[in-house]
């Protein structure tokens, strides 16, 4: 193992999470593949391509040391880009379905080559818009998860993945982790959000909204994290 893949290795099972060495090679060829992309087309930003381990690899994959997805979920990845948060999660969570969404055709293109070339047989990935796509049979109300890095405000995130999720009302149990057993919207933002929460409540009465700091161990090791996973659930 390179260092990096040491780093993150390390970095899992501090968290309790168990990564194999397929799965970190698997990693490891999507970090290799996402920059042979991003020098034909625009994926992340070329001034954060020494971060990609850091900022967005392992930070997609933080997303596991607070939530736990049961075997079987069906996650939507919606404004996936260049494949975040949904690839990581997909090489980590073989036993889950992966949908990744993304109105740029182009990058949609790079995605499903990525997830060809890595094997990935759970990942499928859609390009349109979210509010177009959440209409559809066999969409609309059929994911158990959808998960979204801060592609825009809570209130748009809400509008368009809401009825992506399977209907029914539901609460989190929260213990050591967030245990998803029900429909949610998952996703990150930064730590002051409040305006953005009031906003959205206001437009969606019937959501609970539920916070869970981005704290866990080895986390002092990320530049400027300031964030918060934020789970939206029907109350």
């Amino acid at each position: 193992m390179n260092n990096d893949q040491i780093w993150l290795h390390t970095l899992c099972k501090k968290n309790g999470i168990i990564i194999t060495d397929i799965q970190i090679d698997r990693l490891s060829s999507f970090w290799e593949r996402l920059l042979d992309w991003n020098k034909k087309i625009n994926l992340v930003s070329r001034k954060n391509e020494d971060n990609l381990w850091k900022g967005h690899i392992a930070l997609s994959l933080s997303m596991l040391f607070t939530i736990s997805f049961q075997n079987g979920s069906k996650i939507l990845d919606l404004g996936t880009g260049g494949g975040f948060p949904g690839i990581p999660l997909a090489i980590m969570l073989p036993e889950c379905s992966f949908v990744l969404l993304d109105s740029t055709q182009k990058k949609i293109t790079a995605v499903q080559s990525m997830a060809d070339a890595l094997s990935l047989k759970n990942v499928r990935t859609i390009w349109g818009r979210a509010e177009e796509v959440n209409q559809r049979s066999g969409f609309h109300s059929s994911f158990d998860a959808v998960v979204a890095r801060s592609v825009s405000n809570l209130s748009n995130l809400l509008d368009w993945g809401l009825p992506f999720l399977k209907s029914g009302k539901g609460k989190n149990t929260v213990k050591e982790k967030v245990f998803i057993t029900i429909p949610s919207l998952i996703t990150f933002k930064g730590a002051e959000i409040e305006q953005e929460e009031i906003l959205a409540q206001q437009k969606h009465p019937e959501i609970y909204l539920h916070h869970q700091p981005l704290l866990f161990k080895g986390s002092e090791e990320f530049e400027r994290l300031d964030k918060k996973i934020t789970i939206a659930t029907r109350s």
